[in-house]
């Protein structure tokens, strides 16, 4: 079993994380929450720990990830400014299905590496929304011309997050959450993976 702490090299700390266009804004965490961690997916509070981190002691949530089994513990101050957040609701579902089925973003023709990086913020970001535009635009994007080695591993990770949050939010697996997450965006569920 891996551990990470916040605060140490792993998972990297972001904080200018926008928050989620389709969540509360201010959620309250407790043991048992299913919450959905962006580094690393959809996770389960399983306790509170004291820690004594930068010389002081500090209340820890202990957060069970479900797919790798890792343990990330991440102080109670620092649960919104890493975006970890809840599952998606109903009707916020609902949204997503929405913008998974919407109109793709044409492809910018310009840098790569540009457009990679963009993309890369989006999904490390766990926003739900902008997971939904960058599985929508790299499915599209695959089934025209191709993607590059890391546009795959984006769509790849983005596609394996969403996945776990709808399976989990509608008690299917995560290969059902896959089928309707190409039914949303038109394609057949062999067309992409």
């Amino acid at each position: 079993m891996e551990v990470w702490e916040e605060g140490s090299a792993t998972p990297p700390r972001r904080q200018d994380r926008a928050p989620c266009r389709l969540m509360s804004q201010n959620p309250r965490f407790k043991v048992g929450d299913t919450v959905f961690y962006p580094a690393a997916g959809v996770g389960l509070i399983e306790a509170v720990e004291d820690l004594f981190l930068t010389g002081r002691r500090e209340r820890c949530f202990v957060i069970r990830i479900h797919e790798s089994n890792v343990t990330i513990k991440v102080p109670q101050a620092n649960m919104m400014r890493n975006g970890i957040r809840p599952l998606l609701a109903s009707r916020e579902l609902k949204e997503l299905f929405k913008i998974l089925a919407g109109r793709c973003q044409r492809r910018a023709s310009g840098n790569l590496l540009e457009r990679c990086r963009e993309l890369g913020q989006k999904v490390q970001g766990g926003s739900p929304s902008d997971l939904g535009e960058v599985v929508r635009d790299l499915t599209h994007w695959k089934s025209q011309t191709g993607l590059s080695f890391d546009e795959l591993r984006l769509l790849e990770t983005a596609c394996k997050y969403l996945c776990q949050e709808i399976a989990a939010v509608e008690g299917i697996s995560p290969e059902d959450a896959y089928g309707r997450v190409q039914q949303q965006i038109g394609l057949t569920a062999g067309a992409v993976a």
